[in-house]
């Protein structure tokens, strides 16, 4: 990895030498006069340090900070000032300063932390593209992301039936994934399974539809069954009989057990011989909004061949708010018309009240806050400055809870 440092300093004599100096240790100075200057290279995946005054007109080296931490809080910040007293020092600690340099500082305690930092931040980078491979591999993380309990518990049974040859039934809400969920569990498994391809009818629901996983190394059959009558759920059984290596994956609105007597429910899964699993909806999944709305955002940004726009605070309050009850296609056409808002310079958010946009920007913060702090509620209340007696209460009107964040 290149060892970047990104160095801000107003003063061009000292900046130069400060540049000197770090191109002299083995390293690359990328100096920049200004945090304006500075902003537009700092990124998540910035592989170097930030090394910055903290006394610049304008914005200041706090400011930086900020946003650093903002963009990815594992990009170290080291901050130098030539005017040090205690409340500064704190301050810059207690914001997620990496370390803090009094001017002048000696060369070689200037090299050996900017190392310190380099390290760290190349461990961080390594270790972060570990966990995308790990993800890539997991298609239950990828294809279902969030902390919500709801998802993590969904997560898990969706690996627990792809390690096993039974049948399954998905069922959920329109929009909620059921046709993800069938292409994940096939993504999952450790050798591919032969699917039945079945058009399944019952008189007291029709609403049951072909599920088909979209693609993946599977061999559909052929066949398509109607169980709404004898002779065809005969043929079903006869096919199994002769396959017994087929495995069925059906979906519907509603669990088996509500549709009706059918060959399906009182012969085939029986016995323990199926999983049935629900999807989630989205207003069960509230705390998976911010992480899932940008993964769409993303998703939309590459197949128009565009970049990826910044989500401003009143955006993501407007996502948390929203009802969500037509589940993923709303949030994927959402999604569609904020990156078409983008691109023709507007974006017209859904109509709130004040207090329905103070409540979301409420939700909003307290969300990215246990997010940030791992679900550590006292590093929380600390960090937002109210007893954690105050957060527990803000925390339970929202319906958010901090155990949801820690596996996170």
């Amino acid at each position: 990895m290149t060892k970047q440092v990104l160095l801000v300093e107003d003063d061009d004599a000292l900046r130069a030498s400060l540049a000197q100096t770090i191109d002299l240790a083995g390293f690359t100075p990328l100096p920049m006069s200004s945090f304006v200057q500075a902003r537009r290279n700092i990124r998540a995946n910035f592989n170097g340090v930030i090394l910055s005054d903290i006394r610049m007109p304008h914005q200041d080296g706090f400011d930086l900070l900020g946003f650093s931490q903002n963009i990815d809080p594992d990009l170290p910040v080291i901050l130098l000032t030539g005017h040090s007293d205690v409340p500064t020092a704190m301050r810059a600690m207690k914001e997620g300063a990496w370390d803090y340099l009094e001017k002048p500082c000696s060369t070689d305690r200037l090299v050996e932390v900017l190392s310190r930092a380099l390290d760290h931040r190349a461990l961080a980078l390594k270790s972060r593209h570990i966990e995308r491979a790990l993800l890539r591999n997991d298609a239950a993380a990828a294809n279902f992301p969030g902390p919500s309990q709801a998802i993590e518990l969904f997560r898990d049974g969706l690996r627990r039936i792809a390690a096993t040859r039974r049948h399954v039934h998905v069922f959920g809400e329109e929009g909620a994934g059921k046709k993800l969920a069938a292409y994940t569990i096939n993504r999952l498994e450790a050798e591919p399974a032969r699917y039945l391809q079945m058009n399944l009818r019952t008189a007291s629901d029709s609403a049951i539809r072909d599920l088909r996983v979209p693609e993946g190394p599977v061999d559909f059959s052929c066949k398509s069954i109607d169980l709404a009558t004898p002779s065809q759920q005969q043929d079903l059984l006869d096919l199994l009989a002769r396959e017994p290596d087929l495995r069925l994956l059906t979906s519907s609105t509603a669990a088996l057990a509500s549709l009706g007597p059918t060959v399906l429910v009182e012969d085939v899964m029986i016995d323990g011989a199926y999983f049935e699993i629900r999807v989630p909806n989205l207003s069960e999944r509230r705390a998976d909004l911010p992480e899932l709305f940008e993964m769409l955002l993303r998703q939309t940004a590459r197949s128009m061949n565009s970049d990826m726009p910044n989500i401003s605070d009143s955006t993501m309050a407007d996502v948390l708010s929203h009802p969500w009850s037509g589940n993923l296609p709303q949030l994927r056409a959402y999604t569609m018309s904020f990156m078409l808002g983008q691109q023709v310079g507007g974006f017209e958010p859904t109509h709130q009240t004040l207090a329905q946009q103070i409540d979301a920007f409420e939700k909003l913060v307290l969300t990215e806050t246990l997010r940030r702090t791992g679900g550590r509620a006292t590093e929380a209340a600390q960090s937002l400055g109210v007893p954690r007696n105050t957060l527990y209460d803000r925390l339970s009107k929202h319906g958010i809870s901090a155990k949801d964040f820690r596996s996170a």
